[in-house]
């Protein structure tokens, strides 16, 4: 039974329920299930609401390019406003489209590789950690140091040296639990905002970080230098007739979307890379041969990796481009029609909500041979089909930040692998954890050998 006329078919809810109790047990086994049986757009129901489930890239793309303007964000993305405030994630409408002007050219590619260098010296206390690890024989938890050293990454991109030790350490310790918080409020279907210890050490702890981001603003404000980081970049912004630009609040809010954005899909992305080269040891051998080709073979090197040096590590921006088609972090777009529209031939009207399941289109077999294999090699040839490839979504509202995600992930990989090999016994934790973010199923841990 389907609720909206013209839709097609889907599984069995539990009434009122829907298929929530499903997709709470094991959201990407349900999705994969379902897909099999109802093919590449069918319905779910969330509780009350029906949901159109998008797993076709030409229908996917109707909706993100071709009918762009007949939708908006998510229900889910719309929660996020209380902690990231009105920034290009979370923003509609002219208020979307005057910032995403401002901001285009502060990210594009060559802007983004003069980072470097800033990325490069964020990675200094991560390879100390691993070095100590290996001298040791300790385990590190992968996923926790790809988080540490991402998050220290884009802070240094964003704030260059204004940003002191000190407050780095409050933006380690406080942006995490408040980015779980908002998770768990995308992922809800009732949202109690409710007074408890919790929340108020929660508004505590935002309250610290916007104390941190206002200051470095109103400093560098009062300094009239823009500085060479991303920050300075946005200060500078102007529109097309070199009028405009982002209010203080305006700022605080793409800085605290960018470190959303910029940090946890990276370190996702991250921890799945070493998991995947740890269970295929022939590849990953490949990989720290050229790396080391090209870099040189100790552990911090002779020379300070750059964008063009990831330039030339094929092998390594294959197994990243590989590692994003089997595990996207943002794994579903979410979209609400803001007028009645027809997609893949299915009438969605006004206020009806489209999921675009980025997952279930990369692991297509109609679209990718041998689907649920890491084989880079697939990338290294001439011929792949990019349109069923949308980690970074499509369209006008595709991710800003691509350019910087993968100069991030390369370098830091680069860095990595260079002087260390991470192995992960047993091939790693079963199954994937789906939220906001794919993640492994359970806690990525390794032991560390130095070369």
């Amino acid at each position: 039974m389907t609720s909206l006329p013209g839709w097609p078919d889907g599984p069995r809810g539990h009434g009122l329920l829907g298929n929530l109790p499903e997709l709470r047990r094991d959201a990407v086994g349900f999705m994969r299930h379902t897909r099999a049986a109802y093919g590449d757009l069918y319905r779910i129901r969330l509780g009350p609401r029906d949901v159109l489930v998008v797993a076709d890239p030409a229908v996917a793309r109707e909706v993100l390019v071709g009918h762009a303007a007949s939708f908006r964000k998510g229900r889910g993305i719309q929660k996020m406003q209380d902690f990231l405030g009105t920034g290009l994630l979370t923003a509609e409408g002219e208020t979307w489209r005057g910032h995403r002007r401002l901001m285009q050219p502060s990210f594009h590619r060559g802007a983004m590789e003069g980072m470097a260098s800033e990325i490069v010296g964020a990675c200094e206390p991560l390879l100390a950690r691993l070095k100590g690890a290996a001298q040791s024989g300790t385990e590190v938890d992968v996923g926790s140091e790809m988080l540490r050293v991402a998050l220290r990454a884009v802070a240094s991109v964003l704030f260059g040296t204004a940003l002191s030790e000190a407050e780095l350490e409050v933006v380690e310790r406080e942006l995490p639990p408040l980015l779980g918080r908002t998770a768990r409020r995308v992922r809800s279907v009732v949202d109690l905002d409710l007074p408890t210890p919790q929340r108020q050490r929660e508004r505590a702890a935002a309250r610290a970080l916007d104390g941190i981001v206002h200051r470095i603003i109103r400093e560098r404000r009062a300094s009239h230098e823009d500085g060479h980081d991303l920050l300075g970049l946005l200060l500078a912004a102007r529109d097309e007739h070199g009028e405009g630009g982002l209010s203080d609040r305006e700022l605080r809010d793409e800085v605290m979307t960018l470190f959303l954005a910029g940090h946890e899909t990276t370190a996702t992305l991250l921890t799945f890379l070493f998991l995947e080269l740890s269970r295929r040891g022939d590849i990953r051998a490949r990989v720290q041969a050229e790396v080391r080709s090209v870099l040189g073979d100790s552990v911090l090197g002779e020379s300070i990796p750059s964008a063009a040096d990831l330039r030339a590590l094929p092998l390594l921006n294959a197994c990243i481009q590989e590692t994003l088609r089997l595990y996207p972090p943002a794994w579903l777009i979410p979209r609400q029609a803001t007028q009645g529209v027809t997609v893949g031939g299915v009438p969605v009207p006004e206020g009806a909500n489209v999921s675009i399941n980025i997952f279930l289109m990369q692991r297509n077999a109609r679209h990718w041979p041998r689907p649920d294999e890491f084989r880079p090699e697939r990338w290294l040839e001439t011929r792949r089909p990019p349109e069923a490839f949308m980690p970074f979504g499509a369209g006008a509202r595709m991710c800003i930040g691509n350019h910087l995600a993968l100069l991030e992930a390369g370098l830091i990989a680069a860095l990595v692998l260079r002087g260390f090999t991470l192995d992960v016994p047993g091939g790693g934790p079963e199954g994937l954890l789906a939220g906001v973010t794919l993640k492994p199923g359970g806690p990525v841990c390794a032991s560390v050998e130095v070369g």
